[in-house]
């Protein structure tokens, strides 16, 4: 009989001991005699990173990933977008009565495996229990600490005119494929999840310092949402082109069926980079140099006139590409 979640794990005894026992501690390695009620953290001298998120994302496994490893990267690359090093994340589950351990341990595996392959160690966390139908099987709040060098200073106010705007890879992939999933679509290609963490490759434009402007990963709202936001908080228009847009061949299909535009998809492991004109196309190189960069692209470039985000499409014309408006897609991280 599969073994299932029950209330009696979320009321502090026996089973609850139990389940953190076989289940977190033997996903996120440590000793459960050493369990406290905080983590006590070495942190470097220096500015220091905070962040936190939750994640409530349907389905909860999806190819590429899992609610799970999508917890542990968005984290990881929230700390990266202000140029920190992840020193630890927390970890906190609330947890369906009738889920099952198997969903649970794979879940918890899914972050132990990306945490070992990182060396970001999961260090507290807490789990909460509630009745079958207040939730929907495993919800995850993390949270992150981490470092930031005393030279850098990633934040949209950098931005000047003239500065080049690159994606770090292929945009829309994340949302497709969830969409795709939620949609019945059998998808007979290599487009999956793009869920990966992301400091390594900021960590490689640290020599860059002050050249690099600002960096965000592009999460729900997609590239769209982070470029209005920078015009917004840089008062500087941005113009972007279309052709130059990453997008693969069976996202930009796929979406276009949907009626859902690949800008505004929800990416889990790409970048949009800020960067002074003199070394773009250094940053640019160096970007791709690096695993999670091979298919970067620059798309555009920042201007003087009012904050507002144009596309110039591959007929010549320009558009404007306004804020999204109501949910694009609910509960895609």
């Amino acid at each position: 009989m599969t073994e299932t979640i029950r209330l009696a794990h979320g009321s502090g005894g026996e089973m609850t001991s139990r389940l953190i026992k076989e289940i977190f501690y033997a996903a996120f390695g440590g000793d459960v005699r050493d369990a406290n009620d905080s983590a006590v953290l070495e942190l470097p001298r220096g500015r220091t990173a905070f962040t936190t998120d939750s994640y409530v994302i349907s389905p909860m496994f999806f190819p590429g990933g899992d609610i799970g490893k999508l917890a542990f990267c968005g984290t990881v690359n929230d700390l990266a977008s202000v140029g920190a090093r992840p020193i630890a994340l927390a970890a906190s589950f609330i947890i369906e009565e009738g889920t099952t351990f198997e969903d649970l341990r794979r879940i918890a595996g899914s972050i132990g495996e990306v945490s070992r392959a990182t060396g970001i160690p999961v260090v507290t966390g807490d789990t909460k229990v509630v009745d079958k139908g207040s939730g929907d099987k495993v919800f995850i709040t993390t949270s992150g600490v981490g470092s930031i060098p005393d030279d850098i200073d990633y934040h949209p106010r950098n931005i000047r005119p003239g500065d080049a705007i690159i994606v770090t890879g292929s945009i829309g992939d994340h949302g497709y494929c969830i969409t795709a999933l939620r949609e019945g679509i059998d998808i007979k290609s290599a487009v999956t999840s793009d869920c990966a963490p992301l400091h390594g490759l900021v960590e490689a434009l640290w020599p860059f310092g002050a050249h690099i402007r600002a960096a965000r990963d592009a999460t729900r709202g997609g590239v769209g949402m982070v470029l209005n936001e920078w015009a917004m908080q840089s008062s500087r228009g941005i113009l972007i082109h279309e052709e130059r847009l990453p997008v693969k061949d069976e996202v930009a299909g796929g979406t276009a069926l949907l009626g859902l535009e690949p800008i505004y998809l929800a990416n889990e492991g790409k970048m949009l980079i800020a960067v002074s004109p003199e070394k773009a196309a250094e940053v640019l190189d160096c970007i791709r140099a690096h695993p999670a960069g091979a298919d970067a692209a620059l798309i555009g470039n920042t201007g003087d006139d009012k904050p507002r985000v144009v596309l110039e499409t591959a007929w010549g014309t320009q558009r404007l590409v306004p804020v999204p408006r109501g949910e694009i897609l609910p509960r895609i991280c």
